[in-house]
C-alpha cells in the first residue's frame, strides 16, 4: 500500500498537470467557431449588447490562440462591428502564453488591425506581469513586440520603472535589465537620478543597488560632459554611485572621458578614486 505522503505527492503532481493541459485550450472546429460566431451576432441584433459582449470577452481568453484568429475573422467580415477589435483586446486579459500566440496568429492570418489592437492593449500589462509575457512572446516568434514594450515601459514614473527592472532581474532576464535600463539613461537627468535613489531604496529588493550602479554606467556612455556634471552634482551624496560614475567616465573612449572629467573638475567635484585620493595622502 501507498503511504500516505507518497499519495498526496501522487495527487498533487496530477493536479499540476492537469492544470497545465487546462491552461492549453483545445483546438475547436470550424463549426463550432462558426456557431460562437452566429451566437454573438445573434445577441447583438437582439439588443442585447452586453451578453454579446460577454461571449466574446469569454472566448478571448478560452479558445485556443488559433480559434481566436478565426473567430475574429469571422466577427470582421460579418460582425457585429467593432466586435474582432474588442475580441483581440480582451486577449490581453487571458494568461500571457494566450495573448502571445493569438498575437503571432493574428499576424499569420493577415489581421493586422486586430493584432495592433491586441498588441497595445499589452501595453497595459503590469510590471509584475511583464517578465512572463516577455517570455511567452519570445516563444511564440514575437521577440521584437516585447523590445517594444521595454521601449514603452523605460519611460514609466521611476517606481514603476525600478519595480521592472527588480522583477526582471529576479526572473534571470538580464538582458532585458539591460535594454530597460540603456533606454531610461537617455531620460532627463532629474528623472535618472530618481530611478537611481527608487532602485538603491531598502524595499527595491537585494538585486537592486547593482541595478543602480548599471543605470550610472549606462547614463555615463551616452550622455554629454555637461550631462555627466550635472549627474556628478546629484550623485555626490550617494557617495557609492559617484564612484561608479567615476569608474565608468575612466573607461570611455579616450577624448570623451577628458571630456566628461574636465566637465567634472569645473563643476567642482573630485575626478580622483578614493583609493588613489588616500595613497596620495600615504
Amino acid at each position: 500500500m501507498d503511504h500516505p505522503e507518497h499519495v498526496q505527492d501522487h495527487r498533487a503532481g496530477r493536479a499540476a498537470a492537469e492544470a497545465a493541459e487546462a491552461a492549453v485550450p483545445p483546438l475547436r472546429s470550424a463549426e463550432e467557431i462558426a456557431a460562437v460566431a452566429g451566437r454573438i451576432g445573434e445577441l447583438h441584433r437582439r439588443g442585447a449588447a452586453h451578453e454579446s459582449a460577454a461571449v466574446v470577452a469569454q472566448a478571448a481568453v478560452t479558445l485556443a490562440p488559433e480559434n481566436v484568429a478565426q473567430l475574429a475573422g469571422l466577427l470582421r467580415s460579418h460582425g457585429p462591428y467593432g466586435a474582432a477589435a474588442y475580441l483581440a483586446r480582451a486577449t490581453a486579459h487571458g494568461s500571457a502564453d494566450q495573448a502571445a500566440g493569438t498575437l503571432a496568429e493574428l499576424r499569420r492570418t493577415g489581421l493586422v488591425d486586430e493584432a495592433s489592437e491586441l498588441f497595445h492593449a499589452l501595453w497595459g500589462a503590469p510590471a509584475s506581469a511583464l517578465p512572463s509575457l516577455l517570455a511567452a512572446l519570445e516563444r511564440a516568434g514575437q521577440s521584437a513586440d516585447g523590445q517594444t514594450l521595454l521601449w514603452e515601459w523605460a519611460s514609466a514614473p521611476p517606481a514603476e520603472l525600478a519595480a521592472l527592472a527588480v522583477g526582471l532581474s529576479a526572473a534571470g532576464r538580464t538582458g532585458d535589465v539591460r535594454h530597460l535600463l540603456r533606454q531610461a539613461a537617455g531620460r532627463p537627468i532629474g528623472d535618472v537620478v530618481a530611478v537611481v535613489q527608487q532602485l538603491a531604496a531598502p524595499a527595491a529588493g537585494a538585486p537592486a543597488p547593482q541595478l543602480s550602479a548599471v543605470l550610472v554606467r549606462e547614463a555615463a556612455g551616452m550622455r554629454s560632459p555637461a550631462d555627466l556634471a550635472q549627474l556628478g552634482h546629484a550623485l555626490l551624496p550617494q557617495r557609492e554611485f559617484y564612484e561608479v560614475l567615476l569608474g565608468a567616465v575612466a573607461v570611455l573612449e579616450e577624448s570623451r572621458s577628458r571630456g566628461a572629467l574636465a566637465a567634472l573638475r569645473s563643476a567642482g567635484l573630485p575626478t580622483e578614486p578614493p583609493t588613489t585620493r588616500a595613497r596620495g595622502r600615504r
